[in-house]
């Protein structure tokens, strides 16, 4: 994994809310079910179209939520899940009687508290700990005795996993695993609670960042998926200009811009000559984009399908290649195309930003504090 695409890292359209009570645990998959996912996505929408009704007539005490907000700040690495659970039934009570703005903090600070309480006595860089998680990610056969080498807190939450709580692994590439919360459980705590807007991000957020967006220096999801996150976000931005954390969803439309025209290192959706899509089904995908209305999408992919089908010694005239860049350094002959193609699309690169943002680890975006 490249350290500039980690330190950017910045990690669907239907928001998946839950109108029964909040309950303790939720059996997790590390691939859900199409199926599944379509019934719950279609249970979500009826309930945003029909939400429950006020909880604030049971006359709930309003310092409940500031004392939850509170207890959340002191869950860490030696907290046990049942401190999580009792957390969970409180907010059950509390979110209904809450203001927006006291549910987005709460929000804050319970995917604050669960990143806290992933924190223990492990290392994840430790070659034991990721050979043997390795193992349990992939269903391979791992003993009792294997995992009794592991820490205290790693065999505690690996317990959890393997019960059904809401803690699962991420893969990070090149070997590596840590543990993380199942961000949609959280969507379907909270969502229910929060504006269109708000909702629609959060549960986006969680939808694609539950697995890693780059994996052993490449992109881990499918051109056809990288389209369909870049079109989302546009809509949103598109529907909802002035919503919440609509400036994140800028960064967000621009990543994943960036890399749907220019590839990364390791991954490259075209030849090197950029004549000729890797796979016969991304130019009809490409094509798709390139008719949609109102779309800076699709003026990038007219402008991408235009250069590729340009013979090299028009590109030469149309978009002439100095012997130095902007930097002054030397470009050689095999970085030449993709010099004209930045000339063509001028689509800023994301790790040239003055102040990164993190939006690929959680429903929120925070600050990258290596930027």
């Amino acid at each position: 994994m490249q350290k500039n695409q980690v330190s950017f890292i910045i990690g669907s359209s239907l928001l998946l809310v839950s109108t029964v009570t909040v309950t303790a645990c939720q059996p997790t998959s590390n691939t859900p079910l199409p199926q599944a996912q379509a019934v719950e996505e279609s249970r979500i929408s009826m309930a945003l179209e029909n939400p429950e009704p006020s909880k604030k007539s049971l006359g709930v005490d309003a310092k409940t939520c500031v004392q939850l907000n509170q207890a959340m700040q002191k869950v860490d690495g030696t907290s046990k899940i049942e401190d999580i659970y009792a957390i969970q039934k409180q907010l059950d009570t509390c979110l209904p009687t809450a203001s927006n703005a006291e549910v987005i903090e709460l929000l804050s600070s319970y995917e604050s508290m669960y990143k806290q309480f992933l924190v223990g006595d492990f290392d994840i860089d430790d070659e034991k700990f990721n050979s043997i998680v390795y193992d349990l990610y992939y269903e391979e056969n791992v003993t009792s005795k294997q995992l009794a080498t592991l820490s205290p807190r790693s065999q505690y939450l690996i317990g959890l996993i393997q019960s059904g709580a809401d803690v699962r692994f991420r893969d990070l590439g090149e070997g590596w695993f840590s543990f993380d919360h199942d961000m949609l459980a959280m969507v379907n705590i909270f969502a229910p609670y929060l504006r269109n807007d708000q909702a629609a991000f959060i549960q986006r957020m969680a939808q694609d960042n539950q697995e890693s967006f780059w994996m052993d220096a490449s992109i881990a999801v499918s051109f056809a998926e990288l389209i369909e996150r870049a079109t989302f976000w546009e809509n949103y931005i598109q529907q909802y200009p002035n919503g919440y954390a609509v400036q994140d969803a800028k960064i967000l439309l621009n990543l994943y811009r960036y890399v749907l025209f220019y590839g990364v290192d390791n991954t490259q959706w075209t030849d090197d000559a950029i004549h000729r899509f890797m796979e016969p089904n991304y130019k009809k995908i490409m094509l798709d984009l390139a008719r949609r209305p109102n779309s800076i999408l699709a003026k990038n992919a007219q402008l991408f399908l235009g250069f590729l089908a340009l013979p090299d010694s028009e590109r030469q005239t149309k978009y002439p290649v100095p012997s130095t860049d902007e930097d002054g350094y030397e470009i050689h002959d095999w970085s030449k195309v993709r010099y004209q193609l930045h000339q063509v699309l001028q689509i800023p690169s994301p790790w040239d930003v003055q102040h990164h943002r993190d939006c690929l680890n959680g429903i929120s975006c925070v600050d990258d504090p290596i930027s």
